[in-house]
């Protein structure tokens, strides 16, 4: 059939031979990625057009690099197509329609050649060559009845099966066209839109050769994130470290070689300039003394502090000598895309940390398991969630941004119930406002109550503090802390010592305000 003819013409059409990459490298940053590729490619002498395709979604145009490692070649040109007419996935899903179609095709030839031997043989048997017959067997009436008997009867079954093959050749066509209507209804709409780089090159000959591919796409990413484990007080944390990959690229990262990396292209790579700062009275003409005061903000700059040195890990080798750190994954490794779950372990680590208690009684009652590390520096954190597991139970989650991390990196491990503390009012040494001609004073104490019911001794800080007066019309006086530590900026009070087992201690704080009575209804914070 013609119809047949013209749609295998239509499906096997293609301006240009396609070459698929294979991917064989990944990069993968906190935002986007670094895909490398290779193909083979035929060109003849001159310009040559090369359609790549294999191509993640996101790719960034500006991003492409093509190579292939012959003087003999040159790249002209290289532009992103995100309109290209994938052929072969089209024709992989119209695949099953196209063979129905060609069954029925063979099927309607068969039944056509049938149809056309029994229209034959109608046409012998009614006449064309009776006259022939008559003449042959004039003399013999016996002979002409017996040929007319044969005629009847084979006339009748050809007759009858001309009508039953004339039926089935019209249900063929109509299959056949009901078919092939579905067959280029499913054409246009799985007109398969994917990407493809366009390349054009000179070659000074004939040649077959690779072409390496690499470009970035904004299709995927990755987070870092921690697990915790602590067995006691005693022991050093385990700390392994986790990378959460998400990639929606549109490819299958299959056995490739797998790299993370600690930078962001989509971040600025130029350093900022400051401007002029400009100091002036609002008013100048006022002679106001009020100032205006405005300054650029800076960009953050990376608080990621690095080794000059590669470490061996679990599954990753670490790399810090460029301007980033790089995990290189030491086995072959596979991500789906559009996959958002998929979690790799990076490395596992043993790191040594001092443990104390914290508390701030006058917040709450509780107490709370630190562990303190100092050289958090060397760990290569970048800022990420935190799960912590306490002598084999889940504790919670935290969270580490290493932006306000100073000299130690501080690990909450959660309530110790075994502590007890509490914060109350010395009523004995509290007082009532008590008036001194025009100026009130009050007297303020409070006792802190420690216990370590633990059978381990413990290392505790306790915070507290005493009001920071920003007004002149305000006095405090008589303060008593003890031995705590304190910081008049911020008013911050800190007790540090060491509690024995069953042993207890009697932290104490006292102070006295004194203000202006005619100031009592403006004073804010009492």
């Amino acid at each position: 059939m013609k119809k047949l003819l013209l749609l295998s013409a239509l499906i096997s059409s293609n301006v240009l031979a396609a070459n698929d990459v294979i991917l064989n490298k990944v990069t993968l940053f906190l935002k986007g990625a670094e895909l490398q590729g290779q193909s083979i490619v035929s060109l003849k002498k001159g310009e040559n057009a090369i359609v790549l395709t294999g191509i993640a979604n996101g790719a960034k145009a500006n991003s492409i690099s093509i190579g292939f490692n012959n003087n003999n070649v040159k790249v002209l040109s290289t532009s992103l197509n995100k309109n290209y007419v994938d052929n072969d996935e089209q024709n992989h899903d119209t695949k099953p329609l196209l063979e129905k179609l060609q069954q029925l095709q063979e099927k309607y030839d068969i039944t056509a050649i049938q149809l056309k031997a029994v229209s034959e043989q109608i046409n012998l048997l009614q006449g064309n060559h009776l006259d022939q017959l008559t003449k042959v067997t004039n003399d013999n009436v016996n002979g002409m009845k017996n040929i007319l008997d044969f005629i009847k009867a084979n006339l009748v079954s050809a007759l009858s099966e001309q009508y039953t093959l004339e039926k089935e050749v019209q249900q063929l066509e109509q299959q056949i066209e009901q078919c092939q209507e579905e067959f280029e209804k499913l054409a246009r709409t799985t007109k398969n839109l994917t990407n493809a780089i366009d390349v054009k090159v000179y070659s000074d000959q004939d040649i077959t050769l690779p072409i390496t591919l690499s470009y970035v796409t904004n299709e995927a990413s990755w987070n870092p994130t921690y697990d915790v484990r602590v067995d006691d007080i005693n022991s050093p944390v385990q700390l392994t470290y986790k990378a959460e990959i998400h990639q929606n690229s549109g490819l299958d990262w299959k056995n490739i070689d797998f790299k993370l990396s600690t930078s962001n292209p989509s971040e600025g790579i130029t350093a900022p300039n400051l401007s002029p700062w400009y100091i002036k009275t609002s008013n100048p003409d006022m002679g106001d003394y009020r100032l205006g005061i405005g300054y650029p903000l800076l960009e953050d700059r990376d608080d990621m502090m690095s080794l000059s040195h590669t470490n061996t890990v679990n599954n990753a080798t670490i790399n810090t000598l460029g301007i980033s750190t790089i995990f290189e994954v030491i086995l072959p490794y596979t991500i789906k895309s559009n996959t958002n779950d998929n979690i790799l372990i990076l490395q596992n680590r043993e790191v040594v940390a001092n443990y104390h208690y914290v508390a701030t009684p006058k917040i709450n009652n509780y107490v709370y398991l630190q562990a303190q590390i100092t050289d958090w520096d060397r760990l290569n954190l970048l800022p990420g969630k935190l799960t912590v597991f306490f002598n084999g139970s889940y504790i919670g989650e935290s969270f580490i941004d290493t932006k306000y991390i100073k000299d130690t990196l501080d690990i909450a491990l959660g309530r110790d119930k075994n502590i007890l503390i509490n914060r109350n009012r010395n009523v004995n040494e509290t007082s009532k406002p008590s008036f001194f001609g025009n100026n009130i004073s009050q007297k303020y104490a409070y006792t802190i109550d420690v216990k370590n019911s633990k059978s381990l001794p413990i290392d505790i800080i306790v915070y507290d503090q005493l009001p920071v007066i920003l007004n002149k019309a305000i006095s405090l006086d008589d303060v008593k802390y003890g031995n705590a530590d304190y910081d008049k900026d911020t008013g911050k009070l800190t007790w540090k010592f060491n509690l024995n087992p069953n042993e207890s201690k009697n932290l104490n704080l006292s102070f006295k305000l004194s203000y202006s009575k005619d100031d009592v209804d403006d004073i804010i914070g009492l």
